[in-house]
């Protein structure tokens, strides 16, 4: 290959040194020619380099002012929204004010890049997305909804005991309940018949190792051939492996909010995907990198039959596999639906669990405010008393902006799905907080079909607007409003 020019090759050695001098004194070629990864460890630095001054006069502030100065100067090498926000969303901007000081210059940048977003450019959705989080579209996926656990139950139960060759499962909480057992025994069932089994469980939502009914889940199928897996959290739980994938023998798949247990399919309100076609290829993927970073291994001989050739729905729906990594290295889907509400003309319908992120309220007021009839709906008894009240403290400037919310009543409704303009679809894993948009492992599917969105409508919104509580006034209690503060930060 031919030698990679004089900029190039100076943005990469600036990226890699780790020295703000270096990179601040980076000419405008070599800061066009650096690549989005190099560009993103240049801010890294700087930022890190901002964060640790600390006097508000002489050279530390100085220097804070330089390395501001860098980053913003960085970031306006970033020709369109998609690549402002692959940049901007991966530095950790909640954060950047504490680290830069002012970033007056950063938000009208980012409120330049928002400006320019056509409502209806649903092509344009996509390639942002594309752009920011690297999600593929796919064609020709049958997707089926499944609203609840007597409809998930059965087609799970059917595709594991269907298995020929792998059961790859990723799961956030397994419970040690009768559907824990359950679910353990179908597969303990494969095992016997050769299938390979793979389970990865989040530890602290699983309580795998201090819960005796749910340890002797995983150490009966341990015995019985499986590969186990327990993701360890950090101390301050800044990073939990939220998803939920089940992929068997490459070629079918499930996702959404559904843990495994009686609270999620029984007692609670709730739904998962059934996804047939070439979107599972980019699923199994999602799984086999959280294994491997999990400390597990995948011998390269087996993996033509992990990824087989898809089975083809020609009259199959577009979907993109959107992961998120948390730890605050990226925030693919809060990028993505901030974005889809920009796009949106006509109708937005949202039903999430823990609803308390600011951008998140931000953007369905603005959304509202040009016109765009906006449905919120969130369970009126929430598992999290703190999100619960938190959300409640956002009621009254949803409400002012025209944004109707609704409480769903009888029992937990757990949900992750959003519907906008009648035509796209957005379900998985994701909750509208902090912990999800910003720390967790979070994935989401998003689905370009007017026909997959009309079935959402009539199967998940219809009844469940019919079953809410209209919220039309709220004045928020003192505790409220400092929840509001306090479950954005958890």
């Amino acid at each position: 290959p031919a030698p990679a020019p004089a900029p190039a090759l100076e943005a990469a050695a600036a990226a890699a040194s780790g020295d703000d001098s270096r990179i601040l004194s980076l000419s405008d070629a070599a800061l066009a020619a650096a690549t989005s990864d190099q560009k993103i460890a240049m801010m890294k630095t700087l930022i890190a380099d901002a964060n640790r001054t600390n006097g508000p006069r002489g050279d530390d502030y100085w220097q804070k002012e330089r390395c501001r100065d860098g980053v913003v100067r960085i970031l306006k090498t970033a020709p369109d929204a998609g690549s402002f926000d692959r940049m901007y969303y991966r530095i950790d901007p909640s954060n950047l004010g504490s680290a830069l000081g002012d970033v007056g210059a950063i938000d009208a940048l980012l409120a330049r890049h928002q400006a320019e977003t056509r409502p209806g450019d649903w092509a344009g959705l996509g390639r942002y997305v594309r752009t920011v989080s690297g999600a593929e579209r796919t064609t020709g996926n049958f997707v089926e909804f499944l609203v609840d656990g007597p409809s998930a139950i059965g087609p799970g139960l059917a595709a594991i005991e269907s298995a020929k060759s792998t059961i790859h499962v990723e799961v956030f909480e397994l419970q040690g309940d009768d559907i824990g057992r359950a679910f353990a025994a179908a597969l303990e069932e494969r095992l016997a018949h050769g299938v390979k089994v793979r389970l990865m469980v989040d530890e602290h939502g699983s309580d795998a190792e201090h819960d005796q009914a749910v340890a002797d889940i995983l150490d009966g199928l341990r015995r019985a051939g499986a590969e186990v897996r327990i993701v360890e959290p950090p101390l301050d739980l800044s990073h939990l492996d939220h998803r939920k994938v089940m992929v068997i023998d490459g070629q079918t798949a499930f996702t959404g909010g559904m843990n495994v247990g009686r609270d999620y399919q029984v007692d609670w309100h709730d739904q998962q995907t059934f996804v047939v076609g070439p979107a599972v290829a980019d699923l199994q993927k999602a799984f086999l990198e959280r294994w491997t970073e999990a400390g597990g291994r995948v011998p390269a001989s087996e993996l033509p039959e992990l990824f087989p050739k898809p089975l083809i729905d020609k009259d199959g729906s577009a979907v993109r596999v959107v992961g998120h990594a948390g730890g605050a290295e990226d925030e693919n889907i809060k990028a993505m639906y901030l974005r889809a509400f920009l796009t949106a003309q006509a109708s937005i319908r949202i039903e999430n669990p823990y609803f308390v992120d600011p951008d998140v309220v931000s953007g369905l007021i603005r959304a509202a405010r040009r016109g765009v009839k906006v449905q919120v709906i969130l369970p009126e008894d929430n598992d999290v008393a703190i999100v619960q009240r938190g959300s409640r403290a956002y009621y009254p400037d949803l409400l002012k902006a025209g944004v109707e919310i609704y409480e769903y009543q009888g029992r937990m409704a757990h949900d992750k799905v959003c519907v906008i303009d009648g035509r796209w679809t957005t379900a998985g894993s994701s909750n509208l907080d902090a912990r999800s948009l910003r720390d967790n492992d979070e994935l989401n599917l998003a689905i370009d079909d007017p026909r997959v969105a009309a079935y959402v409508d009539a199967q998940l919104f219809a009844p469940d607007l019919k079953r809410s509580k209209r919220i039309l006034s709220y004045s928020p209690t003192w505790r409220e409003r400092l929840d509001r503060w306090l479950s954005g930060q958890l």
